[in-house]
């Protein structure tokens, strides 16, 4: 078993698991996709305005702005380059992906939390105020994250071209679930990033988020033909055929028709039961358990 990667604090700081794993994520989909912001973090910037809070729109506005700027200049997604940049470069977009996953936050919640930077004046809607509320050990954090993801990912990152790869991709049913958005597209590959603290226990509602994914899209826009979960602490891509993927947890129809039948369910029941990243997600009859040993495809494990 990989040793698993944490985040050191210093003295009594509480280390804020939500928010770092929602960086990590903004962060690793930095060397995939072309510059563009995170959908989340740019409808919690606009949110922010309208709880009555301008100078953290303004900010906001202003991070989205650096951060698109700052991917084109250092171009992180540049196939054949390093996904660790230079130290500065390097530290300073650490922090704005932390920076964003609190506006993240923000859109998730429809409130600004108590506590939260920016819950108040943020140094007069200056960006370099705001960053530096940012922990430095999220920052430390970060970066040994986009280390162990260049060596578990950097074949899959090789082997796709930015045109066949989508960060935060939605399906032709997430609105049928309150908007739910999926990690990141790899041609043909749905992969779901987590940076759990414990990955060697995986939830099963992880599993049924994942599947509801490929449910939602309908009309097989992404013709999706794996999944995959990257567990970035330990450095390990766990892969599935879909059609695998389904039977191990018990579909005995095929995609198309499964696909059909949670049409209908979601249409009728309007509302969702699996826990997706918005909160939402999608009804289910049975729980099996899945655990991922399972899985025949360890990519980025070590060799046994």
């Amino acid at each position: 078993m990989r040793r698993v990667q944490r985040p050191v604090a210093a003295g009594r700081t509480v280390v804020r698991w939500d928010l770092l794993g929602v960086a990590v994520d903004f962060r690793l989909r930095c060397a995939f996709v072309a510059p563009q912001p995170p959908p989340s973090a740019v409808a919690g910037v606009a949110l922010a305005g309208a709880l009555g809070e301008p100078e953290s729109r303004r900010v906001g506005e202003a991070l989205v702005d650096e951060y698109v700027e700052h991917l084109r200049t250092c171009g992180p997604y540049v196939r054949g380059r390093r996904w660790l940049l230079e130290r500065e470069v390097e530290a300073r977009l650490d922090r704005m992906c932390f920076a964003l996953a609190w506006f993240d936050r923000v859109f998730r919640d429809g409130a600004i939390a108590p506590g939260s930077p920016l819950a108040g004046s943020v140094g007069g809607g200056d960006l370099d105020a705001l960053l530096a509320y940012v922990p430095d050990y999220a920052v430390m954090d970060l970066q040994v994250q986009v280390k162990l993801a260049e060596r578990a990912l950097g074949w899959l990152r090789d082997a796709a071209d930015v045109s066949v790869c989508r960060a935060a991709p939605t399906f032709a049913g997430s609105g049928d679930v309150g908007g739910a958005d999926a990690d990141l597209v790899v041609d043909r590959r749905l992969v779901e990033i987590k940076s759990t603290s414990r990955p060697e226990m995986l939830k099963d509602s992880a599993i049924w988020q994942l599947a509801g994914y490929v449910l939602l899209d309908y009309d097989d826009e992404y013709r999706f033909d794996e999944v995959a979960f990257y567990m970035s602490r330990v450095g390990w891509l766990a892969t599935w055929g879909v059609d695998e993927f389904f039977g191990l947890l018990g579909a005995r129809s095929s995609l198309h028709q499964l696909r059909d039948e949670f049409a209908q369910q979601c249409a009728a029941a309007g509302s969702a039961s699996i826990t997706g990243v918005d909160g939402h997600g999608v009804r289910r009859h049975r729980r099996p358990k899945v655990n991922l040993v399972v899985a025949d495809r360890q990519e980025g494990a070590e060799p046994k």
